[in-house]
Formats: structure tokens, C-alpha cells, sequence
């Protein structure tokens, strides 16, 4: 018997450790999809669904039909098709009835919604990515201003794919000017969950044939013929719960970044002194910020604190200016880049008290500081947004003139 039992055991493990796909779901059978976005249809009361999925023939290197090259040559690198269904879920599934391939959703980095799918709710959506096991919590949402099919079928210069530009194209933008406010899926839910703060989401606005045109060639330089992006990127949706109730615009999200020190670069001119002409460019590389709650008696109010490093990039002034060292002109510089912050925070809160839409989270700092308070007030906190006084304090420095010092010397 032992003999037997041994060999039984053997064959078990054998086959426990062959390779092989459990439920057929081989690699060379899946389509990988690269991008999702969400419309619906009023007129028949259906979700749309329009994905982007990979050209394995193209991105993979394999042979192409019309010339025979390689990766890349002679067709696109991904393939956009739609469904519909009266659930998110539904119009996912009916995809299955035009592709030769069952689609695998780990690799979506993008989750779009059109602008009147957001006005009229994303909960299903939201809902629908949560409990799905494929999407990850990682992908980027957006909301697009414009043609949603004509964005999911639009090529991007530089990149093998569409839904890798627009991924690209959202880091870059958030990066280098901080007009985008990158809140992955998972911070949405965790938005969602917390009283007192409401949900915000990046814009994207679809441009027409040619609008486009100044970036790419034209009277700025650059190749007449050459491609211009079919989006740009800045703004956000603002929301009430899970529906859009207006946008942002680029100056409004630049506040919220400088409230929250979520930003990681701004830049902005300043004009020389005493009307001269011309302008100092400054970049902010370096913001932190805390908001706290102030209660006192029937009293409510929040104060905003930020602190910002920034340096000089060029300087356009007709007159010669030292920036070494510490002077009043450096002095007038830091007071109009401590206001230019302040203007942008106070322009945030004030379209914050006209949507009604506690989007910065003041709310949540009197739910998290002061819970006894929160509990008396919670009912009422619209009310009180509307008349809430919100302190903003900046305070600025202006460091690192680099190698010049003023026009025509170095170090």
C-alpha cells in the first residue's frame, strides 16, 4: 500500500504544480483594457460604456497585416469599442458580444465620465468599481467637457496609446502646474465616507480639429504640420455627494492645492515695481499648509495657514534689479506672491459658498477636531459654510536667485 499512497501523493502534487490557467483564462485569450469611460443616454435610459483596448498584434511586435512590420507599423495601437445596458454592469458585460476576446480590467489607468453622467450621478459607477475585483483602486478618475467617443478614439503624440497619453498627460500637468487635482478612486471612497467633505475631480476638455494648433505649430514655431493633443487638461467637477454641481476653474484648483499643500510646482508672474513694465516669473517648488477650527462661543471660524518657498525664474524688468540680497524689492515681490496665493484660496471658498459644496473639507475639520461640536451642528453645516469666516494666512519666501544676479552678471 505504501508504494501506492506514495504515488497517489506524487500525482497530487504534480498536477497542483502544473502550469496553466484556472477557468481558461489563458494571457493570449484576454484583452487588456487600457482605458474606460461612462456616458448616458437620456433619450433610451441606458449606460454607455466605451473602452480602449490594446492592439497585442501592434504593441506586442507581432506581424501587421498591411506591411508586415513590426510593432507599431501600419495599424493602431489599441482598438475603441462601446456597449450599452441599464446598469454600469450590464453595459460592461454586453461588450462581450463585439470582441473575439474577454476582457481583463487590471490594467485600466483612466475612469472617465462624461459631463452629464456626472451631473446626473456616478454612485451606480462608483458603486460598480468597488465591488468589481478586476479594477483597481489606483486608476485615475476625470470628468470631460466635449465629445467623450471622440477623446477615447483620439491618438496622443509621443505615446503608443491613447489612454497611456491621457495618463501621462494628467502626471505631467499635475507635476508642472498643479491645475489638476489627482485624487485616485480610493480617496473618492474615502471622500464619500467622511461627513463634512465633498468630492472634487479633474477636467478634461476635449478640443476641436485645430484648436489646438498655437501649442503644436503656427506663430508659436514648431512644424505647421505637426499634431496638436486632442485634450487639455485643468479645472475640476465640483460635486454634492456623488453629483456634479459645477466646475473649477484653473486659478480656483491652484487654491485648493495651496489650502491642502497637495501642489508640487506653481508658477506665476509677478509685474516689476512702480509700473516699469515687464515681470518676475516665480516658481513655487516648496508648500506646506495646516487648517485648524476656531470655536468660540456661537462663533465658528477656520484658519488657513500656508507657507511657500519659491525662486526666480526670469526677469523681464526694463531697470537692473540685485537679487542677492535682502532688499525691499525682494521684500514688495513676497507680498504680491503671499496675495496672488491668497486671492486663489479666497476665490476657492467663495465658489465653494456659491455651489454649496464643502469641497476643501472645512467641515470635516470640525468633525475630526471637534466631534461634540459636529454633533450639534452637523444638520446645519450648510448654513453655516455660506457664512463661515475663513482665515488665510501666507506667508512667503523668496529664495535661490541662481547663478544671476541681476541682468548682465552672474556669481
Amino acid at each position: 500500500m505504501r508504494p501506492r499512497i506514495l504515488l497517489a501523493v506524487l500525482l497530487i502534487i504534480s498536477l497542483l504544480a502544473a502550469p496553466g490557467c484556472w477557468n481558461r483564462r489563458a494571457p493570449e485569450l484576454l484583452g487588456l483594457v487600457l482605458a474606460t469611460a461612462f456616458d448616458y443616454d437620456e433619450a433610451r435610459g441606458l449606460y454607455h460604456v466605451i473602452v480602449q483596448v490594446a492592439n497585442p498584434i501592434v504593441m506586442g511586435g507581432g506581424q501587421d497585416a498591411n506591411n508586415g512590420g513590426g510593432g507599431g507599423g501600419g495599424g493602431p495601437s489599441f482598438w475603441t469599442v462601446s456597449a450599452f445596458g441599464q446598469t454600469p454592469y450590464e453595459a460592461l458585460q454586453s461588450l462581450a458580444m463585439g470582441t473575439s476576446r474577454e476582457f481583463f480590467w487590471a490594467h485600466n489607468r483612466v475612469l472617465l465620465f462624461s459631463e452629464k453622467l456626472a451631473r446626473r450621478g456616478i454612485g451606480e459607477i462608483l458603486d460598480l468599481v468597488a465591488r468589481e475585483r478586476q479594477f483597481r483602486p489606483v486608476m485615475t478618475p476625470a470628468v470631460v467637457e466635449g465629445n467623450l467617443r471622440r477623446l477615447m478614439e483620439a491618438q496622443f503624440p509621443l505615446e503608443e496609446s491613447g489612454a497611456r497619453g491621457l495618463d501621462r498627460l494628467i502626471v505631467t500637468t499635475q507635476f508642472d502646474l498643479a491645475v489638476f487635482p489627482l485624487m485616485l478612486f480610493y480617496e473618492l471612497y474615502s471622500t464619500l465616507g467622511q461627513p463634512g467633505v465633498e468630492m472634487i475631480i479633474g477636467k478634461i476638455e476635449v478640443l476641436e480639429e485645430g484648436a489646438a494648433g498655437q501649442g503644436s505649430g503656427g506663430a508659436g514655431g514648431g512644424s505647421e504640420t505637426g499634431q496638436a493633443p486632442p485634450a487639455q487638461i485643468g479645472g475640476a467637477a465640483v460635486f454634492r455627494g456623488d453629483r456634479m454641481v459645477g466646475w473649477a476653474d484653473l486659478n480656483q484648483v491652484r487654491g485648493w492645492h495651496y489650502a491642502t499643500g497637495r501642489g508640487i510646482r506653481f508658477n506665476f508672474p509677478v509685474p516689476c515695481p512702480d509700473h516699469e513694465g515687464g515681470y518676475f516669473s516665480i516658481e513655487i517648488f516648496s508648500v506646506k499648509s495646516s487648517m485648524r477650527p476656531a470655536a468660540g462661543g456661537q462663533d465658528l471660524k477656520v484658519i488657513i495657514e500656508v507657507m511657500a518657498d519659491g525662486r526666480t525664474e526670469d526677469v523681464s524688468c526694463r531697470h537692473e534689479h540685485n537679487l542677492d540680497v535682502e532688499t525691499e524689492l525682494i521684500k514688495r515681490i513676497e507680498r504680491a506672491c503671499a496675495q496672488t496665493i491668497r486671492d486663489r484660496i479666497e476665490s476657492m471658498l467663495s465658489l465653494s459658498r456659491e455651489l454649496k459644496s464643502d469641497f476643501l473639507g472645512l467641515g470635516n475639520l470640525f468633525y475630526r477636531k471637534e466631534p461634540r461640536l459636529w454633533r450639534e451642528i452637523e444638520g446645519r453645516w450648510e448654513e453655516i459654510l455660506s457664512g463661515l469666516v475663513v482665515e488665510v494666512r501666507v506667508k512667503f519666501n523668496l529664495t535661490r536667485p541662481g547663478v544671476v544676479i541681476s541682468p548682465g552678471k552672474t556669481r
